[in-house]
């Protein structure tokens, strides 16, 4: 009862919380003011074929970090697009299958 509690407020923190940013340099993602370099990233996970949501894996780590999970507001087919040849070209996989996260 208690965890659902838990997770039911850092749901409602999250929703709550302002929009998503997304920045990408040549070798680096900056999400949410969170810096990752290509070497960190293990995988780009895309769920949804219609709404799609996107998670970044980190190497080493078995699930996504919340804060690594988000979704495009806005011309989401050409963000996601950009996304996966930026992946392309850092070598990273990018894969389509549920997102498995944690908090």
């Amino acid at each position: 009862m208690i965890f659902m509690l838990v997770y039911f407020i850092l749901l409602l923190n999250r929703i709550l919380k302002r929009n998503n940013e997304l920045e990408l340099t040549e070798d680096k993602i900056t999400v949410n003011q969170i810096e990752l370099s290509s070497e960190d990233i293990e995988k780009i996970i895309i769920e949804g074929y219609f709404v799609e949501s996107v998670g970044i894996k980190l190497r080493g780590k078995k699930l996504v970090k919340m804060n690594l999970h988000f979704r495009f507001k806005n011309d989401e087919e050409r963000s996601v697009n950009e996304l996966k040849q930026w992946a392309a070209a850092n070598g990273i996989q990018v894969t389509n299958r549920k997102i498995y996260r944690w908090m």
